[in-house]
């Protein structure tokens, strides 16, 4: 498993941990909406640095939002890290707005659709896991050799890519959460997945 991907679902049970207050405490429906959450950033993000624009502008937002602080510049997870304190709804609305444009309350209500949660709770989510997914990417993104502008597209990418080759299934529900139009079931079990399996 990649390192962006090691410490989004190899390493990250803090923020799965903060999710339980918001799915009864059912352990295995919050690692669930962590990955469809996280996994829906990625895919946002892949989609916003497919033009060298659209990744130096997103990379700016990130670097912004670390010196404010509302966002680490590593994994949250990693030995050393200070605690993130949970975005201001406003934040989160500003991040979802930068990764996914007007498409950004589709994307919410797509998310709260298929992880069958009310849209308010579908928000406290995204703001207790941006914060980690964005600082996973920071750090990985300035890790890589290449400028972190540039490299950001592929450090998404690549997990993005691996997510799909682990849990080919998971595509379904990524797509469900992309699709306005979208009713049919998906089986979250397929995402639930990423936790229960070993890092490579």
């Amino acid at each position: 498993m990649s390192g962006l991907l090691e410490a989004l679902f190899g390493e990250d049970t803090a923020t799965v941990d903060r999710l339980q207050a918001h799915t009864g405490n059912d352990r295995d429906r919050a690692e669930q909406a962590y990955s469809a959450a996280a996994g829906t950033i990625l895919q946002g993000l892949e989609q916003k640095a497919q033009t060298k624009e659209g990744a130096q502008s997103i990379w700016d937002t990130l670097r912004k939002h670390v010196e404010a602080g509302n966002i680490p510049a590593e994994a949250p997870s990693q030995a050393g890290s200070a605690q993130v304190r949970e975005l201001d709804p406003k934040v989160a609305s500003d991040l979802m707005k930068a990764i996914f444009g007007k498409d950004a309350p589709q994307v919410q209500g797509g998310f709260a659709k298929v992880v069958t949660l009310d849209p308010e709770t579908s928000k406290k989510i995204f703001e207790k896991v941006l914060p980690s997914v964005l600082g996973s990417v920071v750090g990985a993104a300035e890790a890589h050799p290449d400028e972190s502008p540039q490299a950001l597209p592929k450090v998404v990418g690549d997990a993005r890519a691996e997510m799909a080759q682990r849990q080919p299934n998971a595509g379904n529900i990524f797509q469900a959460i992309f699709d306005r139009d979208h009713d049919g079931d998906v089986d979250l079990d397929d995402l639930a997945g990423f936790f229960k399996s070993k890092p490579r």
